[in-house]
């Protein structure tokens, strides 16, 4: 919440997660829309907001008519609670992680064609874009979470073309990279648990992409010996003892590339 706040942050103890999912009934059937993440804050008994957060890779023109839909169904959502009598706010964020600045609607009277006429009676709704790609480095800076890691990725692909991995410890390996890999579509963010396997030992984002060059590295040399193989160029053997594994461990290996491979062609 840095972003709302001029780098006031608030207490990861006082969030809440809530359900992001919704459903709505229009014309007699139940549709369900969703949220990326929707969190409550609360302190101590009162609940101050719900947060809804939506990722954006491109501008979307209807993004405000989005916005509406999601606050919507949340004060929908206050109104059939019985239990709950205080109302509180929702609030919803669009992170952009886009190269180039946000050029589709912001608000309502934007997106839509209304006569000057009816324009006083319409509540015009903004959407709250923070474009990440175009943050200083004093803003990325504010940032404590490993989110920093993330932002800061996509400032230094869009100034720099390239990416240098600073040395912060990431707390939450797998889902960074797997944000990464949503963000970018980039499969070689994608999780591995036991690449990734810390031991409670701290790591940085420069060890998880030398792991991961060396994944891809390692990849690369077995299909190359399993194509030798397959030609009768090379023995089973003579390839399992040059990736320095067991004949059963090259032949499991080979399996796991090659349906990856498949997976990814479909």
């Amino acid at each position: 919440m840095l972003l709302l706040f001029n780098g006031k942050r608030i207490k990861e103890k006082d969030l809440e997660d809530e359900t992001p999912r919704f459903c709505l009934k229009i014309d007699g059937k139940l549709h369900e829309q969703e949220r990326d993440v929707a969190k409550f804050w609360n302190n101590n008994s009162i609940r101050i907001a719900l947060y809804g957060i939506e990722n954006q890779t491109k501008p979307d023109s209807d993004m405000p008519l989005r916005i509406c839909s999601y606050d919507g169904a949340a004060y929908k959502e206050q109104l059939l609670n019985d239990e709950r009598k205080e109302r509180y706010p929702v609030v919803t964020l669009v992170l952009y992680f886009g190269s180039k600045h946000w050029n589709k609607p912001k608000t309502l009277y934007e997106r839509l064609i209304i006569s000057e006429e009816l324009k006083p009676f319409v509540s015009d709704h903004k959407a709250n874009i923070f474009e990440i790609s175009f943050l200083s480095n004093e803003q990325v800076n504010l940032f404590k979470s490993d989110f920093k890691i993330v932002a800061d990725y996509f400032v230094q692909l869009r100034t720099k073309k390239d990416y240098v991995p600073p040395n912060h410890v990431i707390k939450h390996v797998t889902e960074v990279l797997r944000l990464l890999r949503i963000l970018t579509g980039d499969e070689r963010f994608t999780p591995d648990t036991k690449l990734f396997a810390t031991k409670g030992k701290p790591v940085t984002m420069c060890e998880v992409l030398d792991r991961i060059e060396n994944r891809g590295i390692e990849k690369g040399k077995v299909l190359t010996l399993a194509e030798l193989v397959k030609k009768g160029l090379l023995t089973i053997q003579q390839a399992a003892k040059e990736m320095n594994v067991t004949v059963a461990k090259f032949k499991a290996l080979t399996k796991e590339i090659s349906s990856n491979r498949l997976c990814e062609e479909k």
